[in-house]
């Protein structure tokens, strides 16, 4: 494609086949006997488990299977894997949290992974969610990075008291020191950045082909490195 800047038309080579509906994505995929996944979420950016039922759930009709963060802890497989290398500001390593796919004792962000329901279809999955009762405590919750960063702030991670997990350096810090002394003016300004996220074609999802002695995975993460999200995947497993 080349060098391009702000203004100039992009050649873009995949249009045909995604604006003539000849796209693939995952919920294209249709297997015989495939079942269907969901996620019920935490409605709360800050609180603790007290109790969850799934009862009801689980006799409720198509439904394969019923899992919580209980089961996801008796299974033994751990937790998920993360990228490692990141340092604190005095150059020790970084805040690494536990990960497990689903939360047992605490949810810490609005859409935490609570229980995730399996069914014969998808709606079925989704009713079944509706079913299941979960009792919260609320804790006081922040919103911004800012806040987060502040003395006194709610803890994220009890093990983690600043709620600061890592702090990226990048630059020479000597030379822009040197630069601010010779400048004639200084200007201070305070800059809010929002998040940055990659806006896929599609969102999260992947269907699982078991076929002993292999399994296959068809995932879209929605990311700006899938082949590296790729390599995390086991393999021949």
């Amino acid at each position: 494609m080349g060098e391009f800047a702000i203004g100039q038309g992009v050649p873009r080579f995949e249009d045909p086949r995604l604006v003539s509906g000849r796209g693939s994505y995952v919920d294209d995929i249709v297997l015989p006997r495939m079942a269907h996944g969901y996620v019920l979420r935490s409605p709360h950016g800050n609180a603790r488990i007290l109790s969850i039922d799934t009862d009801r759930a689980k006799a409720a009709h198509g439904v394969l299977a019923v899992l919580t963060g209980a089961d996801w802890q008796a299974s033994g497989f751990g937790d998920l894997p993360c990228p490692g290398g990141l340092k604190r500001r005095d150059g020790g390593p970084g805040y690494r949290h536990p990960y497990p796919a689903l939360v047992k004792d605490r949810v810490r962000w609005v859409g935490d992974y609570v229980a995730f329901v399996v069914a014969e279809t998808l709606n079925q999955a989704r009713d079944a969610a509706e079913l299941i009762e979960v009792e919260y405590e609320p804790l006081p919750a922040v919103v911004s990075t800012a806040a987060a960063s502040a003395n006194g702030a709610p803890l994220v991670w009890d093990d983690c008291p600043s709620n600061i997990g890592f702090v990226a350096l990048m630059g020479d810090k000597k030379a822009t020191d040197a630069a601010f002394e010779r400048a004639d003016h200084i200007v201070r300004g305070r800059f809010v950045i929002n998040r940055v996220a990659a806006t896929t074609m599609e969102p999260r999802g992947c269907v699982v082909v078991a076929m002993p002695p292999t399994t296959t995975t068809r995932s879209t993460p929605p990311c700006s490195a899938p082949l590296l999200t790729g390599r995390s995947l086991p393999r021949g497993s």
